[in-house]
């Protein structure tokens, strides 16, 4: 995925919006950062297919660094989870900030998708 520049008031940094963090035979953890729109939904869903297609069958999704996220990025997320699905495994959507969670229970994505809320983020948000 292509970098993102973040200008802040002491300094510059780069970002990659989507990263691979860890995978092994069957399992990849991803970590999502800054804003996913339709500009970077693509990107998103080149990487979650590039490890469906490599045989990796339980994907974690970490969206703790997530500003913001639009339906295009959400759409990438749950064509995965379908496929996961299909093929005996899951995506699991982690560290899901508060205004990501308002998202998903307003729009109802949240039944579409598998979300870890242990950590109970997902709770103080009334579903």
């Amino acid at each position: 995925m292509p970098d993102a520049t973040i200008v802040f008031p002491d300094r510059v940094e780069r970002v990659t919006r989507v990263r691979t963090i860890a995978f092994d035979e069957w399992r990849a953890a991803i970590a999502l950062q800054g804003e996913l729109d339709v500009a970077t939904a693509e990107e998103l869903g080149t990487e979650l297919a590039k490890h469906l297609d490599a045989g990796r069958r339980v994907i974690r999704v970490d969206a703790q660094r997530v500003s913001f996220m639009d339906s295009a990025a959400i759409g990438e997320l749950i064509n995965a989870t379908r496929r996961c699905s299909e093929e005996h495994g899951s995506l699991i959507l982690t560290n899901v900030p508060p205004s990501l969670w308002r998202v998903l229970t307003v729009t109802g994505f949240h039944k579409l998708l598998l979300i870890d809320t242990a950590g109970g983020l997902g709770r103080s948000v009334p579903a």
